[in-house]
C-alpha cells in the first residue's frame, strides 16, 4: 500500500485550516448582522429643544454620540431660526414687518410647503394663526401654567385676532425670494418638529446609511431603521383620556414617521371646560370634534401637519379625511369625543405585528 505524500498531507491540512477560518468569519459576520445588538447595541441621547424633550436611540458603525450631537445642533438651529418669539428669528422679522421681507431658500421652502398643506387640507392646518395662539396664551404656555394665569379671551378679542389671521394672507414673491404676511403672524409650530425630524433623518443617513433606531420629539417619532435592523418598533398610541403609559392601540413601524395631536398636552380648564392649543381656524376657538388624531406617513412633515389637520376636521368631516389624506401618504386614527376610533382604510395594517 502506497504511503501518502507528506507534502500532500501538509497541503490538505492547510486547506482544512483555511476552510475553518473562512467558516468562522462567515458565522461571525452573520452574528454581527443579525444577532449582535440585542443587548447594549443602542445608545440613547436626550436634549430639551422646541419646548420638549428630544430623544435619540441609535445604533451605528459611526460614533452614535457624533451623530446625535449633529442632530441636536441642527434642531437648535431650526428652533432659533423659526421661533416667532425670538427677535432675531426670521419669523419674528416677517411677523413684525409691514413690507416684503427677503428670505433665504430654506425659509421660502418651508413656508411654501406649509401653505401648500394648508390648501390641501382646506385650511384645517393653518400656519398663520400666530395672533390667535398668542391671544389664548399658548405662546408662553409653560410660564402661564406655572402661575395659573390662564383666561378665556372674549368673543370680540377672538374675532379681531381671527380677522388678522389666516394662511390666505401670506404672499410669496418667488422671483425675488420675498414674503409678506399682510398683518398675519406665522407660527410653524404645527410643522416645525416634522421638518426637524426630516433633517435628523437626513443627517443620520449622511453619517451612516445603515444606522437604525429612532428620533422622538414632542410625541412624534421618526424611524431611522428597523429594530435590530430587521424587526418593527412597537409604538403605543396614547389613550387621550387615560393615564400616561395607557395606550388606545399599538402600531408596528420599521420606517416612516408617526405623530399624534391631542387635547391632553397643552390645555387649561376654566369652569369645567377644557381649552387646548389646537385651534380651529374657522372659529378661533380650540377644535372640539376630536380628542386625538394620529397620522402615520413616510414623510415626518406630512405626519406632523396632517395630524393637526385631522384633529381640527374631527368626526364631522371624517369622510374628507378618510378620502383625501391617504392621497398624500397619511393614514389616520381619529379618536372622537366619545372615544370612538375612526381609521383610514390602511391604518389597520400598521396595527398588525406579523405583516
Amino acid at each position: 500500500m502506497q504511503q501518502p505524500d507528506p507534502k500532500e498531507i501538509m497541503i490538505l491540512n492547510r486547506i482544512v485550516v483555511f476552510s475553518v477560518i473562512v467558516l468562522f468569519i462567515i458565522i461571525a459576520a452573520i452574528y454581527l448582522l443579525f444577532v449582535s445588538g440585542k443587548t447594549g447595541q443602542y445608545s440613547d441621547f436626550e436634549d430639551y429643544i422646541f419646548g420638549t424633550y428630544v430623544r435619540i436611540r441609535i445604533s451605528s458603525k459611526v460614533n452614535p454620540s457624533t451623530i446625535s450631537k449633529a442632530i441636536f445642533n441642527e434642531m437648535k438651529r431650526l428652533e432659533k431660526k423659526f421661533d416667532p418669539y425670538i427677535e432675531s428669528s426670521i419669523i419674528y422679522k416677517l411677523n413684525h414687518s409691514e413690507d416684503w421681507v427677503e428670505v433665504d431658500d430654506e425659509t421660502l421652502s418651508v413656508i411654501d410647503l406649509a401653505l401648500k398643506i394648508a390648501r390641501d387640507t382646506e385650511g384645517a392646518f393653518d400656519p398663520a394663526l400666530g395672533r390667535l395662539i398668542q391671544l389664548w396664551g399658548f405662546s408662553k404656555f409653560t410660564e402661564r401654567e406655572a402661575t395659573g394665569t390662564f383666561t378665556v379671551p372674549s368673543a370680540s378679542e377672538i374675532a379681531e385676532a381671527a380677522s388678522k389671521s389666516g394662511y390666505q394672507k401670506i404672499a410669496i414673491d418667488y422671483v425675488n425670494k420675498k414674503i409678506k404676511t399682510n398683518g398675519a403672524w406665522i407660527d410653524l409650530g404645527g410643522i416645525l418638529k416634522g421638518y426637524a425630524l426630516k433633517r435628523a433623518y437626513q443627517i443620520a443617513k449622511e453619517f451612516d446609511k445603515s444606522c437604525h433606531g429612532f428620533v422622538e420629539t414632542g410625541g412624534q417619532i421618526m424611524i431611522l431603521g428597523p429594530k435590530y435592523n430587521k424587526t418593527h418598533w412597537v409604538i403605543g398610541v396614547r389613550d387621550p383620556r387615560g393615564q400616561p403609559g395607557e395606550n388606545i392601540t399599538i402600531v408596528y413601524l420599521s420606517e416612516g414617521s408617526i405623530a399624534t395631536s391631542g387635547d391632553y398636552e397643552r390645555f387649561f380648564i376654566v369652569d369645567n371646560v377644557r381649552y387646548h392649543h389646537i385651534l380651529d381656524p374657522r372659529t378661533g376657538y380650540p377644535a372640539n370634534k376630536a380628542i386625538s388624531a394620529t397620522v402615520i406617513a413616510g414623510d415626518p412633515v406630512i405626519a406632523d401637519a396632517f395630524s393637526t389637520a385631522a384633529f381640527v376636521l374631527g368626526e364631522d368631516r371624517w369622510l374628507f379625511t378618510r378620502t383625501v389624506f391617504p392621497k398624500y401618504g397619511a393614514e389616520v386614527l381619529l379618536v372622537t369625543p366619545k372615544k370612538q376610533l375612526l381609521r383610514t382604510d390602511n391604518f389597520r395594517i400598521y396595527e398588525m405585528s406579523d405583516r
